[in-house]
């Protein structure tokens, strides 16, 4: 499981509102100071993401919470939306380039590819499990 903690915002009937604060791997480096990306991160700040779980452990606003998803469902959803459609639109690409060799043609393919390919992610998310396995859950309360 990747746990991260959370606070609630908000609650909402049956569900809360979780708010987290994005972390930087800078503040464990220990070349820091003469690092471009731990100065850029200072510059663009702390974000913070918030989104909507099932509220299993009747917390209230204010609660510290642990939240976690499935590592597995993790990285099924990853190749989902990152790997497959970049192999469908190289294989659209490649596939016209060797059948017709123009390129006008094959970028056109390619980006019909890249199309195809998301229209099929979300069918996929439609039916299958994974929809429902890649959203986080309460797993405790720290305060």
């Amino acid at each position: 499981m990747i746990e991260e903690s959370a606070v609630v915002v908000e609650v909402r009937g049956h569900q809360a509102l979780l708010q987290t604060q994005r972390k930087s791997a800078c503040q464990s480096c220990s070349v820091k100071s003469g690092c471009g990306t731990s100065t850029l991160s200072k510059v663009v700040g702390k974000r913070s993401s918030q989104f909507v779980v099932e509220n299993t452990l009747q917390v209230k606003p204010g609660d510290e919470v642990v939240v976690a998803i499935e590592e597995n469902a993790l990285v099924q959803g990853s190749m989902l939306v990152y790997l497959f459609p970049l192999l469908l639109m190289l294989g659209f690409g490649l596939l016209t380039e060797w059948l017709f060799a123009n390129e006008l043609l094959t970028i056109l393919s390619a980006l019909a590819g890249l199309l195809v390919s998301m229209w099929l992610v979300r069918y996929l998310l439609a039916i299958s499990t994974l929809k429902q396995s890649i959203r986080p859950h309460l797993i405790r309360r720290i305060s």
